[in-house]
């Protein structure tokens, strides 16, 4: 059976580690973007079955809400 792929944005890289470690210790496939052209490109190669996304995203060209509108 595949791993669930769960995309994890955050432009905080310490919360990005701890919450992909947490997911892959319980046995899920975490991917990690550090800002909006990251998360787009990544959903763009593989859509994940969840995107854990930070709504304020410093230092990126989209915030969290201009993201999942795009991505829906």
């Amino acid at each position: 059976m595949m791993k669930k792929d769960i995309l994890i944005v955050d432009d905080e890289v310490a919360i990005r580690e701890v919450v992909s470690a947490i997911l892959e210790d319980e046995g899920y496939d975490a991917r990690q973007a550090a800002n909006s052209d990251e998360a787009l490109q990544e959903m763009a190669k593989r859509p994940p079955a969840l995107v854990l996304l930070d709504i304020w995203l410093e230092g990126s060209l989209l915030d969290g809400v201009q993201i999942l509108e795009i991505a829906r």
